[in-house]
């Protein structure tokens, strides 16, 4: 995946459904969870509970 493609992920433009499934791969997560939005760290990304 080119930088190119990722400082388009990462200011929120629209890119492929190819593009959103290699970065999904490259992060580890499934598809739904990347295009989900971003989750706090300290939070369960299951339940939303902190701690």
């Amino acid at each position: 995946m080119s930088e190119k493609h990722l400082q388009h992920i990462i200011s929120g433009k629209p890119a492929s459904y190819g593009v959103a499934v290699r970065a999904a791969r490259l992060a580890g997560v499934p598809v739904d969870r990347l295009l989900g939005g971003l989750a706090a760290a300290d939070r369960c990304p299951t339940c939303g509970r902190s701690g």
